[in-house]
């Protein structure tokens, strides 16, 4: 950023001076004085400035100048994108073809299986023979059925694994917990990929 003093050669000229000088109107050596009649002052640092007239009673006439520079200030830029965004997830049918029903090893079922953020369990049965409830470590290990109207009943209920962390889901239907059907999956973050640095020079296609 810059200044400019723009007047008539010979009848003023412009001295950078400091808060004393600019107070008392002390008038330095001539040979400081701009005197181009468009003196161009670029502001190179940020702190006060002062400047002056010098011929004759100018300064003290009030032909003076202070300003406070700042130091400059860059908008930070966007950060790029270090991680590409995540897809929808995967759909997995607890039990597949089997769906959620008695005499299944669910947890046989879920070994070996990744589950991650994003990705969805679809609970399939027919209707009012099973429910689905969301529970936590307690009901899962004791069978302790919440209240009806927490139950997932639509026989075909999509859960979208939202957090990562510990899952539990069993069936609240009569004894269908005590035998068995209930669930417990871990849930993954999901996971980022940082692309790796680009080198080299990317060359352009060249226009068609």
């Amino acid at each position: 950023m810059c200044v400019v003093f723009k007047y008539a050669a010979g009848k003023h000229n412009v001295f950078r001076v400091n808060g004393t000088v600019f107070q008392q109107c002390i008038i330095p050596p001539t040979n400081e004085a701009l005197t181009s009649g468009y003196d161009l002052i670029t502001l190179a640092t940020p702190g006060r400035k002062w400047y002056i007239c010098g011929v004759g009673k100018h300064c003290e006439y009030g032909m003076k100048l202070f300003i406070n520079v700042l130091p400059q200030s860059y908008p930070s830029p966007p950060p790029p994108p270090s991680v590409y965004p995540t897809p929808s997830g995967k759909v997995f049918v607890v039990g597949d073809d089997k769906g959620w029903t008695l005499n299944f090893d669910y947890q046989a079922w879920a070994m070996g299986k990744k589950f991650y953020v994003g990705d969805k369990l679809v609970f399939r049965y027919p209707k009012g023979i099973h429910n689905v409830f969301r529970v936590d470590g307690t009901s899962f290990q004791q069978c302790i059925i919440p209240a009806a109207y927490e139950a997932l009943t639509s026989v075909y209920d999509v859960i979208t694994l939202q957090t990562p962390g510990r899952k539990w889901y069993i069936c609240g239907v009569g004894k269908h917990c005590q035998m068995g059907l209930k669930l417990f999956i871990n849930v993954l973050p999901y996971p980022t990929y940082v692309p790796p640095p680009y080198h080299g020079t990317r060359k352009l296609a060249p226009p068609s």
